[in-house]
């Protein structure tokens, strides 16, 4: 029964594969068959433009027409101002324009918050509380040690006129204490 089996098995696809090139060959037989197009003038039945095609033929005009179409749709938009149109496409001017806006923003923001630690300082200092070296700052924390303070002029005249100042309070507390 294996031989018999076997056989047609054999038999169908030699008879199938005889179809499918039956097939090819109408469908080649097809293609390579000559038609003629013609455009003629309605009113005088002049021919105006005529054509002999195939099958083949026309596939061939059309793909190339295709083809040729995508090109310049591409060329179009690649150098023209729709570019700009299309999604997700960023001059690359706006790109770097924008990183360099990105890292002002983030310098700038550095800075505030460097006034404003310093100003909450000044404020603790005029309020009469002691600043701490244990206070963390939010870009660095500094010992006393690393610390190098230098005195300029205008710091020795503020520190003159602050002592004449306390000097003279003194002495107006003297004088009030005095009067009483």
């Amino acid at each position: 029964m294996d031989s018999d089996s076997s056989n047609n098995i054999k038999e169908k696809g030699a008879a199938m594969r005889l179809r499918l090139s039956d097939k090819w060959q109408d469908f080649r037989e097809r293609m390579r068959h000559k038609h003629r197009l013609m455009v003629l003038d309605t009113d005088t039945l002049q021919e105006k433009f005529s054509m002999e095609l195939t099958g083949l033929n026309l596939f061939t005009y059309l793909g190339i027409s295709v083809i040729v179409l995508i090109v310049l749709t591409s060329l179009l938009i690649a150098f023209t101002p729709l570019r700009n149109l299309v999604p997700g496409y960023i001059k690359p001017e706006l790109k770097e324009e924008a990183v360099r806006n990105a890292q002002i923003i983030d310098s700038l923001e550095v800075i505030i918050d460097q006034h404003e630690q310093h100003i909450a300082i000044i404020q603790d200092v005029l309020n009469g509380k002691v600043f701490r070296a244990e206070k963390d700052t939010a870009t660095q924390t500094v010992t006393d040690e690393e610390v190098v303070y230098r005195h300029t002029r205008a710091d020795s005249l503020l520190r003159q006129e602050i002592e004449q100042q306390r000097k003279e309070a003194k002495e107006k507390q003297k004088r009030n204490k005095k009067r009483k």
